[in-house]
């Protein structure tokens, strides 16, 4: 009876603590989220870099492209986004995080309005999907894999 007592308060208290830790990595990664948007909003690389893992395997499937590595991310995305636009506004929606000990992902749907350098005004709508890692304590972007909307008209979406 004592032994079932104990490990009931035992299961307890892990359980009490593990939602304590999710809770805690849910803002972290939300703050993440919040952090990553304002660092496309602003093509700001020293943004980015308090976001993004500074790892080999770091890697962004996009419809331009597919880099490797921060720097890659860095030079190549974030330099696209600068080069083009000369104003960027991400917003995201419908955000489902999935949360292990020390991986993540994130789910939502985006709005990006923009203007590119000549003036003429772009909108796009996608989904994203991000993995994160916890790195030192700290929830980091390993990879990112976006794209449009699906498409569901007859022919299309192959």
């Amino acid at each position: 009876m004592k032994t079932t007592c104990f490990v009931a308060l035992l299961l307890c208290w892990v359980n009490i603590l593990f939602a304590q830790s999710n809770s805690t990595d849910q803002r972290a990664i939300k703050q993440l989220i919040e952090t990553y948007k304002l660092s496309i909003n602003q093509a700001d690389t020293l943004i980015g870099a308090k976001v993004w893992a500074d790892v080999p395997e770091v890697s962004f499937i996009h419809p331009k492209g597919h880099e490797l590595g921060w720097k890659g991310v860095k030079d190549n995305f974030y330099g696209m986004f600068r080069n083009t636009f000369q104003k960027r506004h991400l917003t995201s929606n419908d955000e489902v995080i999935h949360i292990y000990p020390n991986v993540a992902w994130v789910e939502f749907y985006w709005d990006f309005d923009a203007k590119f350098k000549d003036g003429t005004p772009l909108q796009t709508k996608g989904r994203e999907t991000q993995i994160l890692r916890k790195i030192k304590n700290e929830w980091r972007i390993v990879h990112i894999h976006y794209s449009g909307m699906p498409l569901s008209g007859q022919r299309q979406g192959f």
